[in-house]
């Protein structure tokens, strides 16, 4: 049956994974078949990171079994042999620093296909991680990582915020973002430093940020920066002080 398996296409063989006809063999029957399709070196990516997936949800528990792909160079595999064992990628086995730099070594496209998996399949993960993840040249990836810290039920905001005085412009204006979505009084407390940012996109996205407070709480700084020397920014400015 595996052989016959291994003839369909990629997309043919994750359907085949997730069919009633499949899911209603006995549990032995599906875990032996899962198990030897992930020992097959004719099994694909997108095939193997299913099996591991599905394993998992059979409660297959064999940790021996799963640090064997930990390695593989595919992400989607990685994650779900993460998943597996209980552990989040900022915790044990892969752990932080490897993550980090498996993300620097691909390309933008596979970087920014990793960052969503960490979200997706981890919920959670590690505000360490995905704090690193603003300094990514790669903007789509930092919408990605932007999106998911502002909609946090939970975040260290002070750590996030001290973040500022050590980060490249981009990343500023990120960590800007996250906490003007926030409305968190971290940004508030830095916004007089911020306003006289060297960087005018952090300036803007500061004006941005800003218009999501209270009038009293932004007021006079809003006022300042109609006053800023870049024509962007006190229009910007002019524009959102008189809608207040």
């Amino acid at each position: 049956m595996i052989e016959e398996f291994l003839k369909l296409s990629p997309a043919a063989q994750v359907r085949y994974l997730k069919d009633e006809q499949f899911a209603a063999r006995e549990r032995d029957q599906r875990v032996a078949f899962l198990k030897e399709l992930a020992s097959s070196n004719r099994c694909s990516s997108k095939c193997l990171a299913s099996a591991l997936k599905l394993l998992r949800e059979l409660r297959y528990h064999d940790r021996a079994f799963y640090r064997g792909f930990l390695e593989h160079p595919d992400s989607s595999v990685v994650m779900a042999c993460k998943k597996a064992l209980g552990d989040r990628p900022h915790e044990n086995g892969l752990g932080f620093v490897p993550m980090r730099e498996m993300v620097k070594r691909q390309n933008n496209e596979r970087k920014l296909e990793t960052v969503k998996l960490i979200v997706s399949e981890t919920g959670q993960a590690g505000e360490e991680l995905l704090i690193s993840f603003l300094s990514e040249d790669n903007l789509r990836v930092r919408e990605v990582v932007v999106r998911e810290l502002s909609q946090r039920p939970q975040l260290d905001e002070e750590k996030l915020a001290a973040q500022l005085p050590r980060s490249i412009w981009f990343a500023r204006a990120a960590i800007v973002e996250v906490l003007g979505n926030r409305h968190s009084g971290q940004l508030l407390e830095r916004a007089t430093a911020l306003a006289g940012d060297p960087n005018v996109e952090v300036r803007l996205q500061l004006l941005m940020a800003l218009a999501k407070f209270e009038r009293g709480q932004v007021r006079e700084l809003l006022a300042r920066l109609t006053k800023d020397p870049h024509v962007r920014v006190s229009r910007e400015a002019q524009r959102i002080f008189s809608s207040i």
